[in-house]
């Protein structure tokens, strides 16, 4: 079962699970750059309590998952951040061009270039499409639970991982559509199944 995510305008310090907004990453925590130096955006604040109660996860209570990716407004930076399924892009991806951080509730902070204004999650209808359902292909928006829509998954090596939630481009803020370089993008956040701390998960994108 998976289930629509609709967004509002909220708060960017809000603790509610939010694209955008300001940071919860401690002060003792480095924020995080990509391989080039580039300091990474932020894009999505979700409190594991809420995670845990909608996708039946086991995440420490009280903490944050905070996910972030390379973004620039002038520069092509597509191919930093797409996986379809080549090993080497993967392993690119996860030397830093997105990182997703397990971590405590600290003080909002932004250290970014730039600050995504904040959308709470507000979840809509459920879609019961099953895993092979050709009606899983017309839904292009935002999701969470067990079934993503529209991922390519020829050769993507994620079998230690289980899926998140998609992010559509297009349902950012408008003059962040281009948070994934095309707007018609999406962003797709898998956990690590072993729930490692070194490793918490993996968020790419893709576009169809």
């Amino acid at each position: 079962m998976s289930i629509e995510i609709i967004f509002k305008d909220v708060e960017n310090d809000s603790i509610v699970p939010r694209l955008g907004g300001y940071s919860l990453l401690p002060e003792n925590i480095e924020w995080p750059s990509n391989p080039n130096g580039d300091k990474l955006t932020m894009v999505l604040c979700l409190p594991t309590n809420f995670l845990n109660q909608v996708l039946n996860l086991n995440l420490p209570e009280a903490h944050i998952l905070s996910v972030f990716t390379t973004y620039k407004k002038e520069d092509y930076f597509l191919d930093l951040i797409t996986y379809h399924g080549d090993k080497e892009d993967l392993k690119n991806i996860k030397r830093g061009f997105t990182q997703v951080l397990l971590h405590k509730k600290g003080n909002i902070r932004n250290e970014a270039n730039f600050l995504i204004p904040a959308q709470e999650f507000i979840l809509g209808e459920e879609l019961n499409i099953e895993e092979n359902s050709d009606d899983m292909e017309f839904y292009c928006g935002s999701l969470m639970g067990k079934q993503p829509s529209l991922l390519q998954l020829e050769n993507l090596d994620l079998d230690n991982y289980q899926f998140c939630l998609q992010i559509y481009g297009g349902d950012f803020p408008k003059e962040f559509h281009d948070i994934f370089f095309l707007s018609d993008s999406v962003g797709y956040l898998f956990l690590n199944k072993n729930g490692s701390q070194d490793e918490m998960g993996v968020f790419f994108t893709q576009c169809t």
